[in-house]
């Protein structure tokens, strides 16, 4: 008999508002009355992965039938397509889960980490860079004991993903579904700070991807014709909108009620829609016991696999309500151990970034057409007549990765500069109305390792993140000069000309372990933990290298949360990345 591992509360008990039943052509839609509805698989999470496996699958020649379940809604908002509206898009809690974590470094900061919490998942809100790893970081996760995961295994589906606007090459792709633009020019700020950055000694490239080495150019992003992309528009509106199967009693593109016996290659998406726990049938996972917006329970069962696609929070949250994990912190909870996974929710690697910002003699560039009501409206207008100008391009134009300590055979900090000032005054991202030059660093390879776990076992409450942050030398290393490079290219002619002052962190960061401390007091997570389920040949390691979870049957994990190591730059595009090997398997299986 099927059992859910962890407690489910009651239909009154769980609040969690309204159900998404939209209409149009991609249709998101609601599971029927009826418990028990079985699909062929059952993924979890529709972020940047999710959407990866379950489109994939929903669109391969077998047309297995698939569910794809989000606990957030669509992406309503019109500012979530305008690229930099990503300043905006990180304000309020609409579209994002907010993690409080225990404080943070000597001072005990009080921080959350950001999540997405929509169709889409955290690549609908964030900064759209798509920074994919380097060659050596993925040989090193193929050593490590993870056949399959190379830099030659993953490259083939990077390149098939990508629809890049410079144009297939021997490391891009063209012509996949996810578009990535490199913006072409900047304006004269943005060309200072790259005219700078070379004079500084760092290689100027057209595809920050191509190499490995210090280097500085335009910011890859996810961008398509001036819009932003996401996972869900490339691999899941595709599979939406194909024709359903001769005979087929749904067409998925409707709000009603779905048969318990369904016809295979359909896909079916539902929003506002929580997984509580894992039904198990013996050691095999047979399916996922949800709490809709109106706090309805369903059982649903996965003919073939569950694949837990929720990030590198929730992931670990799920697989530990339902009986996976700590067998000390289960029982504590008083959740029946299913299987003893130790390292569930720890070993969790987070990047830790300081900003170092500057002001400008006089407003201009971007920050001249975009810090003032009347260019706002003007640049507003620009875009939707055209679909460019600063708008279009993503939230941060310059990306450069760089040594801590030449020594070092390769870069081990990336920047990220925006020309254009935050007002600190604000306790939200929002642009200064003076003109600046906003640098941002992290280390890309840190050790310290963090953990996240229930506090409860309920899907309700709140998780326990410990974030811990430069505890390693190496990562005090990797810091340690950022503040000081930052100064050392600005300082360089023609942006050397244009700033007036540095506004933070000022004269009081001058060495480099006020630099050290001045990363723990007033910097901020990067929003890119991986780890926390991670693969490795070890019986104590969550997953293997096919993504199975270790102890029992029918269960993957595909998204950031399985990858062991960071790998030197940002999450989106290997956790999407994950989603794509993951559904290989998947199919090579089926």
């Amino acid at each position: 008999m099927r059992q859910p591992a962890g407690p489910v509360l009651a239909k009154k008990e769980r609040p969690y508002g309204t159900v998404a039943a939209d209409s149009g052509r991609h249709a998101v839609t609601v599971l029927g009355e009826d418990s028990g509805v079985e699909f062929d698989y059952v993924v979890v999470g529709a972020g940047a992965a999710g959407c990866v496996v379950a489109g994939r699958l929903a669109m391969s020649e077998r047309r297995p039938s698939v569910l794809l379940i989000e606990y957030g809604g669509r992406a309503r908002s019109p500012l979530l397509r305008v690229p930099k509206g990503f300043y905006y898009t990180l304000r309020g809690d609409r579209y994002l889960y907010r993690y409080p974590v225990h404080p943070v470094g000597p001072a005990g900061n009080h921080e959350v980490w950001l999540r997405g919490r929509l169709l889409g998942g955290s690549a609908a809100i964030n900064g759209m860079i798509w920074m994919r790893g380097a060659a050596a970081d993925w040989d090193g996760l193929a050593a490590l004991g993870n056949p399959g995961w190379s830099w030659s295994q993953v490259l083939p589906a990077y390149l098939a993903m990508e629809d890049h606007s410079l144009g297939a090459s021997e490391t891009r792709g063209a012509g996949g579904p996810l578009g990535v633009t490199v913006a072409g020019a900047g304006d004269s700020v943005t060309a200072a700070i790259l005219a700078s950055a070379v004079r500084y000694g760092w290689r100027y490239v057209a595809d920050a991807n191509a190499d490995d080495t210090e280097r500085i150019g335009f910011t890859p992003s996810t961008i398509s014709r001036g819009r932003r992309t996401t996972s869900y528009d490339a691999f899941v509106r595709p599979a939406l909108a194909r024709p359903p199967l001769a005979g087929s009693a749904f067409t998925g593109t409707g709000g009603g009620r779905r048969p318990a016996g369904r016809t295979p290659g359909e896909l079916t998406v539902v929003t506002r829609t929580r997984a509580a726990s894992l039904i198990f049938d013996g050691r095999r996972v047979a399916g996922v016991a949800t709490v809709d917006a109106a706090g309805t329970i369903r059982d649903v069962t996965a003919r073939r696999e569950v694949i837990l696609c929720a990030g590198s929070v929730e992931t670990p949250l799920l697989l530990e309500r339902s009986g996976i994990g700590r067998p000390d912190l289960l029982r504590r909870h008083g959740i029946a151990v299913r299987a003893e996974s130790p390292n569930v929710g720890e070993r969790v690697i987070e990047q830790r970034g300081a900003a170092l910002q500057v002001t400008l003699g006089r407003i201009a560039g971007q920050a001249r057409r975009l810090s003032r009501g009347t260019g706002q409206v003007a640049e507003a207008l620009r875009y939707l007549a055209t679909g460019g100008g600063p708008l279009s391009t993503g939230g941060y134009d310059l990306v450069c990765q760089f040594k801590s300590d030449q020594a070092l055979a390769r870069p081990d900090v990336q920047g990220l500069f925006v020309p254009m000032a935050i007002d600190m005054g604000s306790e939200d991202l929002r642009l200064a109305r003076h003109g600046g030059i906003l640098f941002m660093a992290y280390p890309i390879r840190p050790e310290t390792a963090s953990s996240v776990h229930i506090s409860g076992s309920a899907p309700e409450d709140l998780p326990i993140i410990d974030a811990r942050f430069l505890e390693t030398e190496r990562d005090r290393d990797a810091m340690a000069p950022v503040i000081e490079v930052a100064r050392a290219v600005l300082a360089e002619t023609p942006a050397a000309a244009l700033i007036a002052a540095e506004e933070f962190p000022g004269p009081s960061v001058s060495t480099r372990q006020e630099t050290v401390d001045y990363a723990l007091a007033t910097g901020t997570g990067i929003y890119h933990a991986v780890g926390s389920a991670a693969m490795g040949p070890a019986d104590d390691d969550v997953v293997d290298a096919r993504l199975r979870v270790r102890g029992v049957t029918g269960l993957r994990v595909a998204d950031a949360s399985v990858l062991p190591v960071q790998v030197s730059g940002n999450t989106a595009a290997p956790a999407m990345l994950v989603g794509y090997r993951a559904a290989d398997l998947l199919l090579s299986e089926l």
